[in-house]
């Protein structure tokens, strides 16, 4: 949904070397956590707040403040998901566990927004979608990790 607006700045990075979706050992595992971690701290900022809005479709595994709760269509046998929100400062490697339950397509999902500018990091299974602030921002983003940058024309 982030990405469908247009005029968002929006860079998407691949979680391992040839588009490769998930991490098959722990090898592959180290990739991922290494450059969800770099795209992070570059982001969001070492030590700085964020918010946290994390999905999931049993029980929380962290605590928050629920802000919202449903189904992501209308068919009554989707789950449910809980929607939790909390206030923390990012800080590189303390969410490797939740960077990989994404990364294994685990039903939980996680977006951090960095309080004082609104930028978002987006992982997903197989990579990472970035909304820094600034168009600006995506150029320096894909300077930084250009191998890390799919080969398709809209960046997916």
């Amino acid at each position: 949904m982030l990405r469908s607006c247009a005029r968002a700045p929006w860079v998407r990075f691949h979680a391992l070397p040839g588009s490769e979706r998930y991490g098959e050992d722990e090898a592959e595992r180290s990739i991922i956590l290494s450059r969800a971690n770099a795209l992070a701290d570059w982001l969001l900022g070492e030590n700085e707040w964020c918010w946290v809005i994390e999905g999931d479709t049993d029980d929380p595994v962290t605590a928050g403040e629920e802000a919202l709760l449903g189904r992501e269509t209308d068919d009554p046998d989707d789950p449910v998901w809980s929607f939790y929100v909390r206030h923390e400062r990012w800080r590189s490697g303390s969410s490797n566990a939740k960077l990989l339950s994404i990364a294994d397509d685990e039903p939980r999902r996680a977006v951090w927004m960095r309080c004082d500018n609104g930028a978002v990091f987006a992982p997903y299974d197989g990579g990472f979608d970035l909304f820094p602030q600034s168009w600006e921002g995506v150029r320096q983003l894909k300077a930084a990790w250009p191998n890390w940058l799919s080969d398709h024309p809209a960046g997916l």
